[in-house]
């Protein structure tokens, strides 16, 4: 019997591996990934088309293609989708990035055949009704002039114009780009880009043989004509420099403060340990500037750094919302930190803590061959080597202080920083 007054042993994990997936191509060329597991009684499909923002004529045209395949096929219309969908407890989730579309249904093992059904009828067949479509445009557009209203989209806007340039990094909507969008150019980018030889799969949970030909059945066969996607966009990102740029928006709560530049992408060598440092300084709660800033200043309820990557680079961006009264000591503090990082070498009790964060939130974040599809989905779209995470663990557990203080000196540097503010004029 276990003794529940003794705590377990802590055991240090010396490696990280995903479990790999097996790969399959379908009659008609289609790459099938799976990952099987026999604890689960659910079914992840995730569609992956090349068809993303780098690939549309007009703003907002893979955005709205992809959302309103759920809205009406040839067979069903969208109240029809919806109560099937409830009816077999499925669950779709639908996204775009620059690249890619995303489609995404979890459902019950017993229920796959019918899904699958469905999901096909939506990619294949949608009709792109017109009063749906407008529906749906003043949803999204009542959404974008309400986020517009706040000063961190408008941080988030700037930010982007400042470092990306004309970069299709850089392309945002406005209201008359959510006007303009109409079902014949929605039905043009599909024609164009969903078909068979832009589609990969990801299929995961209990997955056997039947499984497998049911897939290879409804995605098989040839289906659409148009163009082959899967070009990186090529374009060039402008050399960083020191910006101080400020919008005025008058009777706010509070403003919005973000610091950042774009920097190296996930292939550079030094990415993996440049992640440990933005972790360090403000990428989870016991970091360096929620420690000073947010606990022992009480400045702002948060205040976080991060790497937000994409096909061509990857963003550096330190964010946090305050009173306006704190918005210039905030930054002073801010790169207060930065300039710690680049003079002194940080302590192994604060390394070893946030070594054990890192590793926590990547074993929280693949338990589950589910959520191992996320990862295998974000190294192939990126086109990352399939031992990244390995790597990436590898480089939490070895990275040294004077490797970290080497980074902070290269990445850090405020002459390469732009910094936004959002919110009322300060004094």
């Amino acid at each position: 019997m276990i003794d529940r007054s003794q705590q377990p042993q802590i055991h240090n994990l010396d490696e990280f591996r995903l479990k790999a997936p097996q790969r399959y191509v379908l009659p008609n060329g289609v790459k099938l990934w799976v990952l099987d597991s026999s604890d689960v009684e659910v079914t992840r499909i995730d569609l992956v088309i090349n068809a993303g923002r780098h690939h549309q004529s007009q703003l907002l045209q893979a955005l709205f293609t992809n959302r309103m395949l759920r809205e009406g096929t040839t067979q069903f219309n969208r109240a029809q989708i919806a109560e099937q969908l409830d009816f077999h407890g499925a669950w779709m989730e639908q996204s775009i990035s620059f690249e890619h579309s995303y489609i995404t249904l979890y459902t019950l093992n017993k229920h796959l055949n019918t899904s699958i059904a469905l999901l096909a009828q939506m990619v294949k067949e949608p009709i792109f009704d017109a009063q749906v479509l407008e529906v749906l445009k003043q949803n999204n557009l009542q959404r974008f002039l309400t986020a517009l209203k706040q000063p961190n989209a408008q941080a988030r806007r700037l930010f982007k114009r400042a470092i990306y340039g004309q970069h299709l990094l850089c392309h945002m909507a406005d209201a008359s780009d959510y006007k303009a969008v109409n079902t014949e150019m929605l039905r043009e980018f599909h024609q164009q880009w969903y078909h068979s030889g832009n589609l990969s799969i990801y299929l995961a949970g209990r997955i056997t043989d039947d499984c497998i030909e049911l897939v290879s059945q409804t995605f098989g066969e040839p289906f659409g004509e148009g163009q082959k996607g899967g070009e990186i966009y090529q374009g060039n990102i402008p050399q960083q420099c020191h910006q101080q740029l400020f919008k005025e928006m008058p009777d706010t709560a509070q403003s919005s403060v973000l610091i950042g530049k774009s920097t190296i992408n996930q292939l550079h060598p030094d990415f993996l340990p440049l992640r440990v440092l933005v972790t360090l300084l403000g990428g989870y709660f016991g970091s360096r500037l929620m420690t000073t800033i947010r606990e022992e200043k009480g400045m702002t309820y948060g205040i976080y750094s991060v790497l937000n990557p994409s096909p061509y680079d990857n963003a550096f961006m330190i964010l946090s919302d305050c009173d306006h009264c704190f918005v210039k000591p905030l930054l002073a503090e801010t790169y207060h930190q930065i300039e710690r990082l680049q003079n002194e070498l940080v302590g192994d009790d604060e390394l070893t803590l946030v070594r054990n964060s890192m590793k926590g939130d990547l074993l929280r974040s693949y338990d589950s061959c589910l959520s191992i599809t996320d990862a295998w989905i974000f190294m192939h779209t990126l086109g990352l080597p399939n031992d990244y995470f390995y790597r990436f663990w590898q480089a939490i557990t070895t990275v040294t202080p004077a490797e970290l203080q080497r980074l902070a000196c290269t990445y850090l540097t405020k002459d390469t920083l732009t910094e936004i503010v959002a919110g009322e004029k300060m004094s």
